[in-house]
């Protein structure tokens, strides 16, 4: 074997070797997110309520543990695989006109009710036991949510993990 023939080969092993690396880069290099949540009695509230009997709230961890950051646009409840309902992670700020009079129509941009997370960035969300819009459907005769998950800017699903017994705990809880 000549010089010539041997030459080609080396250089496909080398793009093949290069082309592995960058491709093992990019997958070590993803977003990764963990969902998790907890429910937590509230004993800090008003005087006036139970102490015995604190009111429950769901906390829903979200945990970027990749590199590049990750881009959450909504919170959904999920019913069944045909019915779900979602809304922002945060709350559109409102924007006043020259007259001074509130816009009633909202931007929808992910910029202003998404949430941006970083590298080793926590967010955490929110639902007392008595936010019903976030725990029955409106649109689906008022339906209690099964389980509740994330999507992303790109349409990604992150199901939070454990949703289904905190719904349960925050439905039962009575007064």
């Amino acid at each position: 074997m000549s010089f010539e023939h041997v030459l080609p080969w080396l250089a496909l092993l080398i793009s093949g070797i290069s082309l592995f690396v960058s491709g093992y880069s990019i997958y070590r290099d993803r977003s990764r997110v963990k969902v998790f949540c907890k429910v937590v009695y509230d004993c800090s509230r008003d005087q006036s309520e139970n102490r015995d009997n604190p009111p429950p709230f769901l906390r829903i961890y979200v945990v970027n543990t990749g590199k590049r950051p990750i881009f959450l646009s909504n919170l959904c409840g999920y019913i069944s695989r045909k019915s779900a309902h979602s809304w922002a992670l945060k709350d559109e700020p409102i924007a006043f006109d020259e007259n001074g009079i509130p816009s009633v129509f909202s931007s929808g941009f992910v910029h202003d009710v998404g949430v941006r997370l970083n590298d080793g960035e926590i967010y955490e969300y929110r639902i007392k036991h008595d936010d019903y819009t976030k725990l029955y459907s409106i649109e689906n005769d008022g339906f209690m949510f099964r389980k509740y998950y994330l999507t992303d800017v790109l349409g990604k699903k992150f199901f939070v993990k454990g949703s289904k017994v905190g719904i349960k705990k925050l439905s039962e809880y009575q007064a």
